[in-house]
């Protein structure tokens, strides 16, 4: 047998990992545990995607632009098919989701590090990149939701005029409920079209997951702001309905996409992570406000004042559990691009 010593990979160390004489080599070939003397798949165990570098600013972003979409598809369809009584409903949700796009912007803008940069991606219209087409999602949303905001105040009184107050009010809703829509989809589809393997083996799951936490969480949101500063019992009880529904539906896809996703959604579903997950986001962010407000939801008589407290409490803990949702998400895709195993697996 040839004992030459075989050339050394670029940036391979020989020395730290153990004995890699040629005969060690030799006899680990033989034995068919990869040439370097353990069970090893890949080059050294090096990962072979680049994790995304996204942290807190990404997170929240995802986190305010989807309750701030909702909010605003919330308004739009109480503006549209509601009573007299949701119009402080209509009012919070225009105001909630022009205030949630401008921070998703400062956000967005804070993550790419200098403002030059979003302007940048705004050069280009790329079909194919989710990216370009979430950035012309958020530019689309906030300029539609200040539209709907000025309509707002002008109905307050705050504004004399509306200088986009001639367009048929059917028209204007509708542009707003597509343009919530658009941004309330995108980033789960952002995060799906990659080759990270946790968020590949979700692509099914996360863009809905995302939409109905988005919806879950915007209920809350409004629910919170119906007790605390006014507004009809009865659209609160509509609202608690909706973020009912959402939320169990929520809920239901996230078991689904554990159980499909087997050994590939370990990061989600496991350790620490997985932990936290099931308790703040599907025990006290999903389980209890659904336990708490299932009577209210399911009682016939029209509710006469509101349940501060019992709202304060569930809006709180669906918001704090969206929250959980999107960072277990994104850190459990850096984890997922960091294991060169879970790519070359191919679990599909």
């Amino acid at each position: 047998m040839d004992t030459e010593k075989p050339s050394q990979p670029h940036g391979a160390n020989y020395g730290a990992a153990g004995n890699f004489s040629p005969d060690a080599v030799a006899a680990s070939m033989q034995r068919g545990d990869g040439g370097f003397g353990r069970d090893q798949e890949t080059y050294f165990d090096h990962p072979i995607l680049r994790k995304a570098h996204w942290r807190w600013e990404i997170i929240t972003y995802f986190f305010v632009g989807g309750a701030a979409a909702a909010s605003a598809a919330l308004a739009a369809f109480a503006d549209l098919y509601g009573e007299e009584r949701d119009a402080e409903l209509v009012r919070n949700g225009r105001y909630t989701a022009l205030a949630g796009s401008l921070v998703s912007a400062a956000l967005l803008v804070k993550d790419l590090g200098r403002p030059e940069r979003f302007l940048n991606m705004l050069r280009i219209f790329k079909l194919k990149s989710p990216m370009s087409v979430g950035v012309y999602a958020l530019v689309s949303f906030s300029t539609v939701a200040g539209f709907a905001a000025l309509d707002q105040a002008r109905a307050d009184g705050i504004i004399g005029w509306n200088p986009f107050g001639w367009f048929p009010k059917r028209v204007r809703i509708g542009i707003l409920a597509v343009s919530a829509a658009f941004m309330a989809c995108y980033t789960g589809v952002l995060l799906s079209a990659t080759a990270i393997p946790v968020w590949y083996t979700g692509r099914r799951h996360i863009p809905p997951i995302f939409v109905l936490s988005g919806v879950s969480t915007a209920c809350a949101a409004q629910n919170a702001l119906l007790a605390l500063f006014g507004g009809s019992p009865r659209t609160a009880k509509k609202v608690e309905t909706i973020a009912l529904i959402a939320s169990l539906a929520e809920a239901a896809l996230l078991l689904d996409w554990e159980r499909r996703a087997g050994d590939a959604a370990t990061p989600v579903f496991t350790g620490k992570r997985g932990s936290r997950l099931k308790t703040y986001t599907l025990g006290l962010g999903i389980a209890l406000p659904a336990l708490l407000n299932l009577s209210s939801v399911l009682s016939r008589k029209t509710p006469e004042k509101h349940h501060r407290l019992r709202t304060i409490l569930t809006s709180s803990l669906a918001l704090f559990g969206g929250y959980v949702l999107r960072e277990t998400v994104v850190y459990a895709g850096r984890d997922s691009a960091d294991d060169p195993r879970a790519y070359l697996r191919h679990p599909e």
